[in-house]
């Protein structure tokens, strides 16, 4: 059984984004500028607004009490009973009701209800509670019985590739070379004035013996150049055309073995139009590059989908100064509907890691520090990935055994990278999928630690698909954060089948080791890799319980010692997420005081069993006190 994870049925809710709500009455200032929060219902000095906008004078009450004649007492009688049911203090704006909240709060997990105020969660308690805030002009959303939980926090994400990605060539599903040829066929029917055919998806697993080669898309599309990234974004495949037009030939130089490959015929010298890793570049570098408009465009359509799946925070694995530009455009204008962190890329070439490199990630850090758009972080690669035998191994790979993978570092070039890097007090993501990998970066991250003592750095490591037993604990011990992504495990033939097989079994057992790390004191944060895979956090919940298909293979679940409860998924999707970005005092539980970050899933997921958890759905997102999502019907 096939899932269809694109959801269609969006509706985008536009308005301010960041913008606290007008107070329920009158504003006054006191000194200092300060705000007074006065509600006309229950505070005698505010006048009542009159339909031309000004406030009725104190006689103008005295004659509406004459008019009103004797029934003016027992109207003002009535009124005051009213008023007393509800505690004095200003209203809410919106209450959410009619289900179980899942707060994530350890001092109160779980509530009836929640008020929101502007911007900021207002009340959490029982619906009698909560509705007791309601004023003339309170919102009220019953959930018909569905589940409360805060704004989903995706924990590793490409977003903007991911959203430029809805409108190239998506080979998502397409797992045969004729199947694959039409989906490109198609496309470029429909594009005939794009000047280059982009996309995205293929699997290793259909070119079982072999890298794809260029024939095979030459023979869809000869004109124009054609460039497909791998599923996981670490190989590419291209056309006749495209090597053209980035003059790559039999002469090319392979770029140094921790930097990719270009794959070549062995007995002609000919490339084959695959690449991996670093070689990459040499198309992307003459790629068109898309235009502003097209990015803003682009990134609209991705925080659509993101709060369709009632996603409120992102941490941006990959982008850089010009990305951040972009959201915080979408900020100012209003029209940000997620929170973002983004990463800077680091240098392979440790000489790049230059002093301005330095000042530019400050400078931006500075520059973007609020609840909307964060920099200061900052990515390494050590490794490539399992699928294409780049990833770095302890031992050699079952299926090749002549290589381990290939670091992207000497583990002392990184070491020193890492210490410098620290020392500017910028946190540190690392992807690591190999346990050669893992270890290396591990080994860097306790020598930055050793050398600055006593710091709270909150490091990462990204994915950790393999791992040596001895190098779990290390987490905990070096509170170094374990960013992974539940739908990695997803048990389907032609993405894990392929991983297991390079691998071999002694490694499986300890693939994706979710419980292994969290039972030694590491602190999980799941994310998605969007658009390796669905941003969907629901069946990312669903693979974290079961590490089983939809259909419940393997039977017990794959490697099944790894999974974890509910509660440590979602919390790993929600409270985690904004520790790994020192948020976790502002978003990421249902707490007063918080940012009115939320998402409301059905059914409750604590009502059913964990096989049917991929069949729930996000009903309706809250991005910092508005509605921003709201199903629509199937």
């Amino acid at each position: 059984m096939k899932m269809e994870h694109r959801r269609q049925d969006l509706r985008f809710l536009p308005g301010r984004a960041g913008q606290v709500h007008p107070d329920r009455g009158a504003l006054r200032l006191k000194k200092g500028g300060q705000p007074v929060l006065r509600d006309p219902f229950l505070d005698p000095s505010v006048g009542v607004t009159g339909d031309d906008g000004e406030q009725a004078s104190p006689p103008a009450r005295r004659m509406i009490a004459r008019a009103l004649g004797p029934a003016a007492g027992a109207i003002v009688a009535l009124l005051a009973a009213s008023c007393s049911l509800a505690p004095p203090g200003p209203r809410a704006d919106l209450i959410v009701y009619g289900g179980r909240v899942y707060t994530v709060d350890p001092q109160r997990p779980w509530a009836e209800a929640v008020a929101v105020r502007g911007d900021l969660i207002m009340k959490v308690g029982t619906e009698k509670e909560v509705r007791a805030l309601k004023g003339p002009n309170t919102r009220e959303i019953d959930v018909s019985g569905g589940i409360v939980l805060p704004g989903f926090n995706d924990g590793h994400s490409h977003f903007l590739d991911g959203s430029l990605g809805l409108d190239q060539v998506d080979l998502t599903g397409a797992t045969t070379l004729p199947a694959i040829q039409e989906r490109v066929r198609q496309y470029a029917a429909k594009r005939p004035g794009e000047p280059w055919i982009v996309g995205f998806g293929w699997l290793y697993s259909t070119f079982p013996d072999r890298l794809p080669h260029r024939k095979d898309l030459d023979a869809v599309e000869s004109r124009r150049p054609v460039f497909l990234y791998s599923y996981d974004g670490h190989s590419a495949w291209c056309n006749s055309a495209a090597l053209k037009a980035a003059e790559i030939t039999p002469r090319t130089p392979q770029p140094p073995p921790s930097q990719g490959e270009i794959v070549k015929d062995k007995r002609t010298g000919e490339p084959t139009g695959a690449l991996k890793e670093g070689a990459m570049g040499l198309l992307e570098r003459v790629l068109p590059k898309p235009s502003h408009a097209r990015k803003i465009a682009a990134l609209e359509k991705g925080l659509r989908l993101a709060n369709s799946f009632g996603i409120t925070s992102v941490q941006n694995c990959s982008g850089g100064q010009d990305e951040i530009d972009l959201y915080a455009e979408l900020q100012k204008d209003g029209r940000l509907t997620v929170r973002t962190s983004t990463a800077f890329p680091m240098p392979e070439n440790p000489a790049q890691l230059t002093d301005a490199v330095i000042a530019r990630i400050e400078a931006a850090r500075r520059a973007h520090h609020d609840h909307f758009v964060r920099a200061g972080t900052v990515k390494f690669f050590a490794d490539g990935v399992i699928e294409s035998n780049t990833a770095a191994m302890l031992a050699p790979y079952s299926n090749h055994p002549a290589t381990r993978g290939v670091p992207h570092y000497d583990p002392r070039q990184l070491q020193a990278m890492v210490r410098k890097v620290d020392a500017a007090g910028f946190q540190i993501y690392i992807h690591a999928i190999g346990d050669a990998a893992v270890r290396m970066s591990l080994d860097a991250l306790e020598a930055a630690a050793r050398e600055r003592p006593g710091v709270s750095r909150r490091h990462r490591l990204e994915h950790i698909e393999t791992i040596d037993a001895a190098d779990i604990p290390r987490f905990g011990a070096l509170g170094v954060l374990a960013s992974m992504q539940p739908y990695h495990a997803y048990p389907e033939p032609n993405l894990l089948g392929v991983w297991a097989v390079n691998v071999g079994p002694e490694r499986v057992e300890h693939a994706f080791a979710w419980n292994s790390i969290a039972s030694a004191g590491g602190r999980l944060v799941f994310g998605s890799d969007w658009p390796v895979v669905t941003m969907d956090p629901i069946i990312g919940l669903h693979n974290a319980l079961l590490r089983q298909d939809t259909d419940g293979r393997p039977a017990g679940g794959f490697v099944p010692k790894e999974r974890v409860t509910l509660e440590q998924a979602i919390a790993a999707y929600t409270l985690n997420g904004a520790y790994a970005s020192f948020e976790e005092d502002v978003k990421g539980s249902i707490t007063e005081g918080k940012l009115a970050d939320l998402a409301v899933v059905r059914p409750d997921l604590f009502k059913i069993p964990p096989q049917e958890i991929h069949k729930a759905k996000v009903t309706l997102t809250i991005f910092d006190g508005r509605e921003v999502y709201r199903e629509t019907g199937d």
